[in-house]
């Protein structure tokens, strides 16, 4: 398997993050790229982003390509008879295979001890991989939850007492909802309004964040160490400082050893080493090894971990 490299990507129906790393379990290069889920857009679009991150990736490293993972949300997934057609003419059948998003989730957080991914989108949740080896689920459920539907609520209501800025901002929530636009543009929204002291933007916030940090507690039982490594994920934990640092604050007074890390690129990490494991297991705790202190290397020097769009 020598100077052979494999794939790992992560799609979240919006786009796409990507790892390539070699047989070692060492992370050379990471990117982003449009979706490729054909359930969304189609297997031409598909199609047409895969030939964008070939180029993206360079046509040298796509042709030692040993192996390629796809991993996909709950309810987002794809099927290897339905990912036929997208990679056809790309890669090789042999080479494919679609993991199960919590599964390359936990994988890809740089850590051997106890982690649990903490994610912060559409649907709030938690993945706990445990001391035992066993994952742990907790979750949100879309409508009962959906941050863009709160926010224009929580602003709809005070909009007929309020300023013109509050009617301002209510129309722009309810854009962002009627488009579809990512939360990450939320997030920055709230922001700026918080920094502008606007009193029920903090308060969203903090319920935001509230929710989130209950997803933690949830899964409390079935954490065994005082340090867990808990990683952030997803456009409002990337990219809202103020839901962060809450989260962060609230997790603290629960786990003050744990360790909170931003990873944005986690379930493409961890479909890159699922790839690698799959066809590499005489060495696998040397090649985790190796990726743990790669992982952790490329993230302290910061070009690696800094996709916030997911």
């Amino acid at each position: 398997m020598r100077g052979t490299l494999f794939l790992g990507i992560a799609d979240n129906n919006r786009c796409a993050s990507v790892v390539v790393g070699n047989s070692s379990g060492e992370i050379v290069s990471a990117g982003i790229g449009g979706s490729l889920n054909p359930h969304r857009w189609g297997i031409r679009r598909a199609r047409s982003n895969l030939e964008k991150i070939r180029e993206a990736v360079g046509f040298e490293v796509w042709s030692r390509l040993a192996g390629v993972c796809f991993t996909y949300k709950r309810g987002m997934q794809v099927t290897d008879e339905e990912m036929r057609p997208v990679v056809s003419g790309f890669l090789a059948q042999r080479y494919v295979q679609i993991e199960d998003f919590a599964t390359t989730s936990t994988l890809g957080i740089h850590s051997p001890k106890e982690r649990l991914l903490l994610v912060g989108g559409q649907i709030g949740s938690a993945i706990l991989h445990a001391e035992n080896g066993v994952r742990y689920q907790t979750r949100h459920e879309e409508y009962a939850w959906n941050p863009l539907q709160r926010v224009g609520s929580r602003l709809g209501s005070i909009v007929a007492c309020g300023t013109e800025q509050d009617l301002t901002d209510y129309l722009r929530i309810k854009e962002l909802e009627k488009s579809g636009e990512c939360l990450f543009h939320l997030a920055t929204f709230l922001d700026r309004l918080v920094e502008q002291g606007n009193p029920w933007a903090l308060s969203v916030a903090c319920d935001i964040a509230w929710d989130l940090y209950k997803l933690v507690t949830t899964l409390a039982r079935w954490i065994s160490r005082p340090d867990p490594v808990i990683g952030f994920y997803g456009p409002l934990l990337l990219g809202s400082d103020t839901i962060r640092r809450r989260v962060q604050y609230l997790i603290g007074l629960t786990y003050p050893q744990a360790e909170i890390i931003d990873a944005p690129l986690a379930p493409a990490k961890g479909a890159y080493l699922s790839s690698v494991l799959t066809r590499k297991t005489e060495l696998e705790q040397e090649v985790l090894t190796t990726f743990y202190h790669s992982a952790r290397s490329i993230m302290e020097r910061g070009w690696l971990d800094f996709v916030t769009n997911n």
